[in-house]
């Protein structure tokens, strides 16, 4: 198994961008994504890019709030949509041209795949699914279900998780 200090240093990318990078190809096929729904497709590509990859996607905290995995700085920049699908004009298309530039092949491969796995799941689905695993159980551990916490999600939690 590996260990959290040997990931490879993180890639040049935040979390808006991947979820921008999502939201352009939910975009071209008409899915529209809630912002409820996005954290989790940035949280498993963020734990999918760590397992298969060895790198962290991005070097934001990833917190365990009440209704699942949460990106504080996503967040911020989502909560104007509210429970509504995002909007394109969240999309920067300079922070996609970024991503895709400079992403290897093998990293974007792994984040398309986190889309094609997880999008057809509806948001709620994704919040039941990160409640029954570890690194969102043990981030939660001693809370009460809508108690507010910035506890950071472990990296070696979700290595453990999904390296199974």
């Amino acid at each position: 198994m590996k260990e959290e200090n040997a990931m490879t240093s993180l890639l040049p990318f935040n979390a808006s961008q991947v979820a921008q990078y999502y939201l352009a190809k939910c975009s071209e096929v008409g899915e529209l994504i809630s912002p409820l729904k996005m954290q989790k497709l940035v949280y498993y590509a963020y734990a999918w890019s760590l397992v298969k990859n060895d790198v962290r996607l991005f070097g934001e905290p990833i917190e365990a709030w009440p209704n699942g995995p949460v990106v504080p700085s996503l967040y911020r920049n989502l909560k104007g949509y509210g429970s509504t699908a995002i909007g394109e004009d969240f999309i920067d298309n300079e922070g996609v041209s970024q991503f895709l530039a400079q992403s290897s092949p093998e990293v974007l491969g792994t984040v398309d795949k986190v889309l094609q796995a997880y999008v057809p799941k509806s948001a709620f689905e994704l919040v039941a699914l990160t409640h029954s695993e570890k690194p969102w159980k043990q981030a939660r551990e001693g809370l009460t279900p809508t108690e507010a916490s910035s506890k950071p999600l472990s990296d070696a939690d979700i290595i453990a998780q999904f390296s199974k």
